[in-house]
C-alpha cells in the first residue's frame, strides 16, 4: 500500500514538473538514441546501412549521468529510439533509471523482440508509453518495406502483449505509422486494427532529410481526410494541430521557425547532443562531458541563428503543437492521449 502511494505521488510530481515545462516553454522532449543497430533494413531508414558496434553505445552509468543532467532542465519526455532499442539487453534498466530521475520514458519499436515477459518488464520498469510501428494494413507490403519477413505479424503480436501487460491503464500503447506517398489509404484500416486490439493510433510524416533517402512525401493533401478520421475515431490521438500543418509541410517540404533546440533535443548513442535527428552531424556538445546548462545555451543559440524548415516529424510537431494556441485544446488532446485507457 505504501509503495503504491509512493509511486502515485512520484507520478503526480513528474506530471506537475512536465506541466510547468509546457507552460514556461522549456525543453519538454528529448530523443535518446540508445542504439543504431537494427534487425530490419527499412527502405525509409538509412541507419542500418552503416555497421554499428554495441561497445560504443552508452553504458548504464552514462544513462544515469544523462538522466541526472536532464533533470536540471526539468521533467522531460525521453523518447528511446534507434535503430531498434529492444536490441539493448539492458533496456529495462535504462527505463528504470530515467523514470527514477523524474522523467517520462517512452519508446518506439518495430515490435520484433517483444514477448510476454519483456512486455511486463518494460512497463513495470516505468515505461509510460510505447509505440509499435506499422505502416501498411497489408502484411506483405509492411514486410516488404521493412525487408523483414514476418514483421507485420510480430508487430501486431507485440501490440497485443503490451496492451495486455499494462500494470496501470495510464500506460499507453500506440500503433504508429509513417505517412508516405503510398499509404494514406491504409490509415483508416490501421486505425480499425488498432481499435480491435484496444490500442490507440498515431501518424508521423515521413522525413527524407538525413542521409540519402528518397523523397516520399504524400503527393496530395491529407489534412482534411485525417481530421475527418480523427473526428470519427477516438482511438486516433495525434494532435489536431499537428495534422492541421501537414498539407503545408507536404507542399513546402517542411514547416518554418523550427523550435528544435528550444523545446526538443537529440542525444545519440555516444552522448552527442544536436537539435534533432536530422542534424546529427551538427552536435553542440556531449552530455557526458559538458555542463548541461552550457549545452542548453548552445542549442538555444543555434535555434535562433540557424533557420530550418525541412521537416514536420511527430517529435518536433508534438513539442511545437503543445505550445501553440489555443493552449486549452492542446492540453485537452494531450490529456486524452495519456489518460487512463482500458
Amino acid at each position: 500500500m505504501m509503495r503504491r502511494l509512493g509511486e502515485e505521488l512520484h507520478y503526480q510530481y513528474r506530471c506537475l514538473r512536465l506541466g510547468y515545462g509546457f507552460l514556461r516553454g522549456r525543453f519538454i522532449h528529448c530523443n535518446l538514441q540508445l542504439t543504431y543497430r537494427c534487425n530490419c533494413k527499412c527502405q525509409i531508414c538509412d541507419f542500418w546501412k552503416t555497421p554499428h558496434d554495441a561497445n560504443e553505445e552508452l553504458t548504464l552509468d552514462d544513462v544515469r549521468t544523462i538522466a541526472r543532467k536532464l533533470n536540471r532542465l526539468g521533467t522531460i519526455i525521453v523518447s528511446l529510439a534507434g535503430g531498434e532499442p529492444l536490441l539493448r539487453t539492458d533496456l529495462v534498466d535504462v527505463i528504470r533509471i530515467l523514470a527514477a530521475a523524474n522523467h517520462f520514458p517512452i519508446l518506439i519499436t518495430n515490435g520484433w523482440y517483444v514477448d510476454a515477459a519483456l512486455a511486463v518488464d518494460l512497463l513495470r520498469a516505468g515505461l509510460q508509453e510505447i509505440s509499435v510501428s506499422v505502416d501498411y494494413a497489408d502484411p506483405q507490403k509492411h514486410d516488404a518495406q521493412r525487408r523483414c519477413p514476418g514483421a507485420f505479424d510480430r508487430a501486431i503480436r507485440a501490440l497485443e502483449l503490451l496492451h495486455r501487460s499494462r500494470p496501470d491503464p495510464r500506460h499507453r500503447v500506440h500503433m504508429i505509422s509513417v505517412l508516405m506517398d503510398d499509404n494514406l489509404d491504409d490509415v483508416e484500416p490501421l486505425i480499425e486494427i488498432a481499435r480491435e486490439l484496444g490500442v490507440t493510433y498515431m501518424v508521423n510524416l515521413y522525413s527524407w532529410n538525413r542521409g540519402s533517402k528518397p523523397r516520399r512525401l504524400p503527393g496530395q493533401q491529407v489534412t482534411a481526410r485525417l481530421l475527418e478520421l480523427k473526428r470519427r475515431y477516438p482511438e486516433f490521438v495525434t494532435l489536431t494541430t499537428y495534422i492541421e500543418h501537414l498539407d503545408r509541410a507536404i507542399a513546402d517540404g517542411g514547416i518554418g521557425n523550427c523550435q528544435s533546440g528550444r523545446l526538443l533535443m537529440n542525444i545519440d548513442h555516444r552522448g552527442n547532443v544536436a537539435r534533432c535527428t536530422e542534424t546529427l552531424d551538427q552536435p553542440v556538445g556531449n552530455m557526458l562531458t559538458d555542463d548541461v546548462l552550457a549545452i542548453r545555451d548552445r542549442l538555444l543559440r543555434v535555434q535562433r541563428e540557424q533557420a530550418c524548415a525541412q521537416c514536420w516529424t511527430s517529435c518536433r510537431g508534438f513539442a511545437e503543437s503543445m505550445t501553440m494556441r489555443p493552449r486549452w485544446r492542446q492540453l485537452r488532446e494531450f490529456h486524452h492521449s495519456v489518460k487512463a485507457h482500458r
